[in-house]
């Protein structure tokens, strides 16, 4: 009985032993599974980030190149503004005849005078008034640069949200669902539309 005893507690500790042996192996292969997906994950999470990184270092060149594009712009306005008004002084730009202002006749004349000559001496623009039209325009190219500016930033910061980098190869984009013109309003809804070429 003993033998028997022996034999049976044998086969069991065998048993158990193989079961555990089973066990661990693929406790340590799942373990090994679970380690290399987390691995592959990480790999996939560092190159995504660095690719939004590159994306982002590019959109702040971009952003810097469109900012000293609209500085010089402007200090271009300014300086022909300056320009004009300098060779406007110095007689060197002319108005048409239509738009300069005429000369005053001289007072006795006009007191003579009984068919009224004041037709002729009103309108056209004295200096002063060119000045501020000059600096008018200056001003409304100033505006429009600025709006120019504005929408190219605008654009790269879609392209950016849409994870393009090139401004040529745009097969998405965003598209508002706040208004009917596409403008966004507070808290409308933005969906990602593919466009096929």
């Amino acid at each position: 009985m003993n033998i028997k005893l022996i034999v049976a507690l044998g086969f069991l500790l065998t048993s158990i032993f193989i079961g555990w042996c089973c066990y661990d192996y693929g406790y340590t292969q799942a373990r090994t599974q679970q380690i290399d997906n987390y691995e592959s994950m990480i790999r996939e999470l560092k190159a995504e980030s660095d690719q939004a990184l590159e994306r982002e270092r590019k959109s702040y060149k971009k952003q810097e190149q469109l900012e000293t594009k609209y500085l010089e712009k402007i200090k271009e306005l300014q300086h022909n503004e300056t320009t004009l008004i300098n060779e406007y002084h110095a007689n060197n730009l002319r108005l048409r005849d239509s738009l300069k202002a005429k000369q005053c006749p001289d007072v006795s004349s006009t007191a003579n005078s009984t068919s009224g000559n004041h037709a002729t001496t009103t309108g056209g623009l004295h200096d002063r008034d060119v000045e501020f039209l000059i600096r008018y325009a200056a001003r409304a190219d100033a505006v429009a640069e600025q709006l120019k500016s504005a929408q190219a930033l605008i654009k790269q910061d879609r392209e950016l949200c849409n994870g393009q980098t090139e401004t040529t190869d745009s097969k998405e984009k965003i598209v508002s669902q706040g208004t009917s013109r596409g403008a966004p309003q507070a808290g409308a809804k933005t969906s990602r539309l593919s466009t096929s070429r």
